[in-house]
Parts: C-alpha cells; structure tokens; sequence
C-alpha cells in the first residue's frame, strides 16, 4: 500500500504520481468524470520535475540494494 503522505498531487488532484514498492513510479492522470487531464504548461514543467526528483529517488533506491 502507498503512503499517501509521498503521493505527489498536480492539476488540482487530477495528477498522482508515487513511487510503488521500491521499483516503479505510478502515474495516474484523469479527470473525475474518467477524462483525460487538461495540463497548462506551468502544470507539465512542475510534473516533469517531480518526475525526474522520483526518478532520482527512485535511482538510488535501486543501488542501495
């Protein structure tokens, strides 16, 4: 199970993203109505650099094992 408290939120909580059991990030975008997300581009830049800040995390997950 995640910990909700380092799930990451965008778009107003339409954007999850988290990294799972040590070996993945999880990405999750969708409207509540099911719709694919709208992102401004102020919204995308700050998605992509939390993306690259789990994927650093999630790097040095991998070589401490």
């Amino acid at each position: 199970m995640t910990d909700p408290d380092k799930v990451a939120k965008f778009a107003g909580g339409e954007v999850y993203m988290w990294i799972e059991q040590g070996s993945s990030i999880h990405l999750k975008a969708a409207s509540s109505y099911g719709d694919p997300t709208e992102l401004t581009a102020d919204d995308a830049r700050k998605i992509a650099v939390a993306l690259i800040e789990l994927a650093r995390q999630l790097d040095k997950l991998d070589f401490s094992g």
